[in-house]
């Protein structure tokens, strides 16, 4: 391990067995082991990060509606909510399933009859006004 530097080791121990005579006590079988806490966080390296919450998944139904998802997920990103934009060509069913997987707490849903707001913990979907979509996600609506 190059972190560790030249010393290597990150704990040790052995058999103690003369040591409570050495010390004027009487014959004790005896083992220990010492480890240091800070060398095996060096040795372990990079810790795993939990992936951030996303807070808006945004989907849409069509290729009209496109431009649309593209500045409501950007307008949420500046508001500073994580946001994903559907961009592999899904079908509306398989942008929900992605959606779904991606842990997303709210879906936007960009269609001919307007945008709704799906909420993924309660299954609940709204229609709401595209500008309204970050108050609905903050809870200010």
């Amino acid at each position: 391990m190059r972190a560790l530097g030249a010393q290597s080791g990150v704990g040790g121990g052995g058999r103690y067995d003369g040591l409570m005579e050495q010390i004027g006590g009487p014959h004790t079988p005896g083992m220990g082991f010492a480890a240091g806490v800070e060398r095996m966080l060096m040795a372990a390296g990079a810790q795993p990060t939990a992936p951030v919450p996303l807070d808006l998944y945004v989907a849409y139904a069509g290729a009209s509606h496109r431009a649309a998802a593209f500045r409501l997920a950007a307008d949420a990103r500046r508001a500073g909510h994580a946001a994903r934009l559907e961009l592999g060509g899904r079908s509306l069913k398989g942008q929900l399933k992605q959606a779904d997987r991606s842990g997303a707490r709210y879906v936007a849903i960009l269609g001919d009859e307007g945008t709704s707001l799906k909420d993924m913990e309660t299954g609940e979907q709204r229609t709401v006004e595209p500008d309204t979509v970050m108050h609905h996600i903050r809870g200010d609506l």
